[in-house]
C-alpha cells in the first residue's frame, strides 16, 4: 500500500474513531441527565420551565437573581404541597400494585418484584412512589391477593 493510501486510511480511521467516540460519549452524558431528571422531576420541570420562559428577556445579572429566586421559591412551596399528599399518593400506588400483584401468578410475580427492584436500582428507591412498606419491597414476600384489596386471585394462584 502507498503512503498516500496509508495516509487516507489513517485519516478516515481517525475520523471513525473522532465520531463513535462522540457518540458514545453524548449517550452517557444524556443517560446521566435522563436519570437525574426522573430521580429529581420536580427540580429538572422547575430548572426547564425557567430556562424555557426567560430565554428570550435579555435579563441582567439582578434580574436572573431573582428570576431564580422565585422559581426557588416555587420549587420549594411544590415540594411542601408534594410532602402533605404524599401518604395519599403512596396509598394509592400501593394499593396499584397489590391489586397487579394479586392477578399475577407466582412466576410473573417474582419478575414483577424484579421488575421494581430494578426499577428502584436504577431511578432510586422512591421510583415507584409505594413507599418502604411496600407488598413487594426487596425481600418481603407477598402471597396471594392483598388483604382488603378485594380482588380475587388470578386462576391457578395459590
Amino acid at each position: 500500500m502507498s503512503s498516500y493510501g496509508k495516509a487516507i486510511l489513517g485519516i478516515v480511521l481517525v475520523f471513525i474513531l473522532g465520531f463513535s467516540s462522540g457518540v458514545i460519549c453524548s449517550s452517557i452524558v444524556a443517560q446521566h441527565r435522563l436519570q437525574d431528571a426522573l430521580r429529581h422531576p420536580m427540580v429538572a420541570a422547575i430548572a426547564a420551565m425557567e430556562k424555557r420562559l426567560t430565554r428570550n428577556l435579555n435579563l441582567d445579572p439582578s434580574q436572573k437573581l431573582q428570576v431564580h429566586d422565585y422559581f426557588q421559591e416555587n420549587l420549594h412551596q411544590r415540594q411542601q404541597l408534594q410532602r402533605q399528599v404524599q401518604p395519599q399518593v403512596q396509598a394509592l400506588n400501593r394499593e396499584t400494585v397489590q391489586q397487579i400483584s394479586s392477578v399475577l401468578r407466582p412466576d410473573q410475580l417474582d419478575l414483577f418484584r424484579k421488575n421494581i427492584d430494578e426499577m428502584r436500582r436504577n431511578f432510586g428507591k422512591g421510583a415507584l412512589n409505594v413507599g418502604e412498606d411496600s407488598p413487594v419491597a426487596p425481600g418481603t414476600p407477598t402471597s396471594g391477593p392483598a388483604p382488603n384489596s378485594g380482588a380475587t386471585p388470578a386462576p391457578g394462584t395459590p
